[in-house]
């Protein structure tokens, strides 16, 4: 795995020869109007973007013998209800706040817990952010199985074998929201007739918008033939 450093001087290295590609072009053609300059512009600065994200993989190696042996055929079932809650400005679910079930067809993908499926959620607790993104490999990502939520947000995996099973869903919902804005002002007078100062009125404005928050749990089968029903 490349270092940060490493990764860093390589994409600035590229963001040069391509800088250097462009300004040669722009002055062999001179023929460029502000509009595809600051087109240009965008393409650049997305490029830069681009170049500074980083994505790691999982170097544990992918039995997928073993995962394939995990996904065989038992008499278990796990079965469920998905649903989520809309973040506060802070970023958590309020524990008593509405909660937003998971639409007809949702997709509810159930992994194996594999040593190469733990660490990849291992790194990605601990590095996923804005700038890191952690993958699992191509291969390992086809050793799954799916269900579909119905109309109330219920999914169902059955035939399991006992063993530890990560469960991971996406919540589409819409959620609302509100700001504050002045819309006028109340002034005070003395007895007089005098003006003494004024006090903004806020009034308060709802709208709603589009969200998704990722919906996870670990579910572990200790014997053969039974039924989990978690809520995830």
């Amino acid at each position: 795995m490349r270092t940060a450093v490493e990764k860093n001087n390589r994409n600035m290295y590229f963001i040069a020869i391509f800088n250097s590609k462009i300004v040669k072009y722009l002055y062999l053609t001179q023929k460029y109007t502000m509009k595809k300059l600051f087109t240009l512009f965008i393409l650049i600065w997305g490029f830069i973007y681009l170049s500074a994200q980083n994505t790691y993989y999982p170097q544990a190696f992918f039995d997928k013998k073993l995962a394939r042996d995990m996904l065989g055929f038992g008499n278990s079932t796990i079965e469920g209800v998905a649903s989520t809650k809309q973040k506060n400005n802070w970023g958590i679910k309020p524990l008593l706040g509405e909660k937003h079930y998971a639409p007809k067809g949702t997709v509810v993908m159930l992994f194996p817990v594999t040593p190469y499926f733990q660490e990849f959620y291992d790194m990605r607790r601990k590095y996923e952010n804005k700038k890191t993104t952690v993958y699992m490999s191509e291969e390992a990502f086809k050793y799954r199985v799916e269900a579909l939520t119905d109309d109330h947000g219920r999914f169902k995996f059955e035939k399991l074998k006992p063993g530890k099973y990560y469960l991971e869903t996406i919540v589409n919902f819409t959620a609302t929201a509100s700001y504050q804005q002045q819309t006028g002002t109340s002034d005070a007078y003395n007895g007089y007739g005098a003006y003494l100062y004024s006090t903004p009125i806020y009034s308060t404005f709802f709208y709603g918008y589009s969200a998704a928050n990722r919906e996870s749990k670990f579910v572990e089968i200790k014997q053969d033939g039974e039924l989990k029903e978690i809520k995830l």
